[in-house]
């Protein structure tokens, strides 16, 4: 049987010792939690870096955008108001008053001893901002009777105009009614003259 002796057991218990030293464990604990804190310092050091590279970024993206906002911003300005500009002049087309039916009626009604020396149209806004036509006819009316026969076109053309409007008054303008001082030959005949000026006003027809 084999004897074994150990003359080093106190330098084993003793480095055992040294191992299980809780000054050392202790330094050893805190060596890791250092290095623990270091490398997350490093890793929120690169986070913050790429945040402030974003950040410079963005302002650089800034600054050569912001002259283009502010010419957008002039530029918005001024296609609002051509817009505004392009829907009142839509609005002026939609509501436009057409002068030809007017125009053909008048001359439908105007008989051959009657002649129309001038006229003149206006249109404009009325009450409740409707539309107002005011149109002034200066003319000669022949016959044996001149003046009856002013008055009976008178008549005619304002019946003659129900079709394009409404609130119709075909007036003489004051004491423009007046006998004319020459006559005109009509059919052989030397008839007398009147001189006259109708307003004629309507609201016309939307």
């Amino acid at each position: 049987m084999a004897f074994h002796l150990n003359f080093y057991h106190e330098i084993h218990k003793q480095e055992e010792r040294n191992r299980r030293d809780p000054v050392k464990l202790a330094w050893l604990g805190g060596l890791v939690l250092v290095i623990c804190m270091a490398l997350w310092y490093f890793y929120r050091l690169s986070e913050v870096s790429a945040v402030e590279a974003r950040r410079n970024e963005v302002r650089r993206t800034w600054a050569s955008l912001e002259p283009q906002g502010k010419d957008a911003t002039g530029e918005e300005a001024r296609l609002l108001a051509l817009q505004k500009s392009n829907e009142e002049l839509i609005a002026r087309l939609h509501g436009r008053f057409y002068w030809a039916p007017f125009l053909e009626k008048l001359a439908a009604a105007t008989p051959p001893f009657v002649q129309i020396v001038s006229l003149t149209g206006d249109l404009e806004a009325g009450r409740d901002k409707k539309q107002m036509v005011t149109v002034v006819v200066r003319g000669l009316s022949a016959g044996a009777q001149p003046r009856t026969a002013a008055e009976a076109y008178r008549r005619s053309l304002q019946e003659s105009l129900g079709g394009i409007g409404t609130d119709i008054s075909v007036v003489f303008d004051g004491n423009s009614l007046e006998d004319g001082a020459e006559t005109v030959q009509f059919d052989g005949q030397a008839l007398a003259t009147a001189s006259f000026r109708l307003r004629v006003q309507f609201t016309p027809k939307p």
